[in-house]
């Protein structure tokens, strides 16, 4: 435990597990920890202040949004209708990769970025915003008039990477110091851009939805089913006896929620996979398991569909997402803030102390994990069957926090895990994914997240 100060803010950093036992408890009537942030003049400059549910600091504004976006992506008709659009556009990606050629060089990042991004736009407003087709033909050269939409992915990619420079530098800093304060400038101007495209969005289908005759069903997606939440065209089925509940969302609302739809499903879904790709092609015995369990499971025939169950009992699977997240986290570091005077470590903290769990170093730690610098699933695959993992069988709290915890948990955990699982299914049972340069370290940068910088591969049919 040790404290810094960021942006003119006190930051006490944690990074042993039973320093956080108690910010990680899953009631939002009993935690001590409700919030991620203070309610910093950068993160309101910067369009957190009360949207959403990542960044939102208002309790109520949160729960509201929280109840309506876990709706949307919890339903078990949902995680079918995942499945079904990750094949889907697959069979497109696939294709464009095939038309490129087994000896072309792709920069893996650049089209898992797309992929998620127009996954999550297609689940978030129900339209398919053509970033894949846009993007080969991009670099094809067939066609230089890219789809408007297409720029959204660029777009959000440059927000994300700026939300940093709110986070830890002060108002004087960002606004006045040379370099920075005209990159505080351009990200501000592409704040006011990506923000216009999505209140547009909101706006075009709530026009749509009135302009449509009652007896006429409307499509299921995020964006449909907030707009009409509580109204007469409300096409939930969950109902909320909790009266403040039960009011139409605001575009403002509505907006916050598909903005953190669109962070969450585009960057940690690609990031994560092309390390996955990085990590299974230098460890070729944990790629073998991986393809035998997929073959045990789904068997010879390549067009089979992928089922749910399917994914369930992708048990070796899991386990090796979960090592090489333990190895390279999307999110290196959670906040959290106390409502209440609390004791950590020993020491009195007033309300509204800020907190940073290093969970990069939690999983790394010695006292958590056998032979932590070692990478192998087996630490998270059938362990209570082995001798090996003595650590690991304790299963410590707090010490693996892929999604976070307590009422802050991710509420796309389960869509990012099914893309996750599909796309290695896909990949891998008909492809070799070799490295250009299988030497070379792995590419990333860490800003408020750790982002692939690049990953040239090539993809090849796969040798029985």
């Amino acid at each position: 435990m040790y404290e810094i100060i960021l942006a003119g803010q006190r930051l006490i950093v944690l990074g042993k597990a039973d320093l956080i036992e108690n910010m990680n408890i899953p009631s939002s009537t009993k935690t001590n920890y409700p919030n991620r942030w203070p309610n910093t003049e950068g993160f309101v400059e910067y369009g957190f202040d009360g949207v959403g549910v990542g960044f939102n600091n208002v309790h109520k504004s949160w729960n509201y949004n929280r109840q309506f976006f876990s709706q949307a992506l919890m339903t078990p008709s949902f995680n079918y209708q995942a499945i079904e659009w990750t094949n889907e556009l697959w069979n497109e990606m696939e294709s464009y990769w095939n038309n490129l050629g087994e000896d072309y060089e792709l920069d893996l990042i650049k089209w898992m970025r797309r992929f998620a991004n127009e996954m999550i736009f297609r689940i978030s407003t129900g339209v398919k915003n053509d970033a894949l087709a846009s993007y080969y033909n991009k670099i094809t050269l067939e066609n230089n008039n890219i789809n408007p939409l297409n720029e959204f992915v660029e777009s959000l990619e440059t927000y994300i990477e700026g939300i940093l420079y709110f986070f830890a530098f002060s108002k004087f800093i960002r606004h006045y110091l040379p370099f920075i304060r005209g990159k505080v400038k351009k990200l501000l101007k592409n704040k006011d851009y990506l923000f216009n495209k999505l209140y547009t969005i909101v706006k075009e289908r709530r026009n749509e939805i009135e302009k449509t005759p009652l007896d006429q069903p409307l499509r299921h997606d995020m964006l449909t089913s907030y707009i009409t939440a509580n109204t007469p065209r409300d096409i939930n089925i969950m109902k909320h006896a909790d009266a403040d509940l039960l009011r139409p969302m605001t575009d403002k609302e509505i907006f916050g929620n598909i903005l953190d739809a669109m962070i969450g499903g585009t960057d940690t879904t690609s990031n994560l996979f092309c390390f996955i790709v990085y990590h299974l092609e230098h460890y070729p015995e944990v790629k073998l398991r991986l393809r035998q369990e997929f073959d045990r499971i789904l068997g010879n025939d390549l067009t089979r569909p992928i089922t749910f169950k399917d994914l369930d009992e992708l048990v070796y699977c899991d386990a090796v997402i979960k090592e090489v997240y333990r190895h390279t986290p999307i999110v290196f570091f959670l906040g959290r803030v106390n409502a209440q005077n609390d004791n950590v470590g020993g020491y009195n903290w007033p309300e509204g102390t800020q907190f940073q769990i290093l969970i990069s170093v939690l999983m790394k730690h010695k006292d958590y994990w056998t032979e932590p610098e070692k990478f192998d699933p087996d630490r998270f695959y059938k362990v209570e069957e082995s001798d090996k993992y003595f650590l690991e069988k304790k299963k410590m709290k707090n010490t693996f926090q892929m999604f976070g915890g307590g009422i802050r948990i991710c509420p796309g955990r389960k869509l990012a895990m099914i893309e996750l699982k599909c796309l290695l299914i896909l990949v891998y049972r008909k492809y070799d994914i070799e490295l250009v340069d299988k030497n070379s370290p792995l590419k990333y940068k860490r800003d408020f997240f750790n982002l692939c910088k690049e990953l040239a591969v090539k993809v090849k049919p796969r040798k029985f």
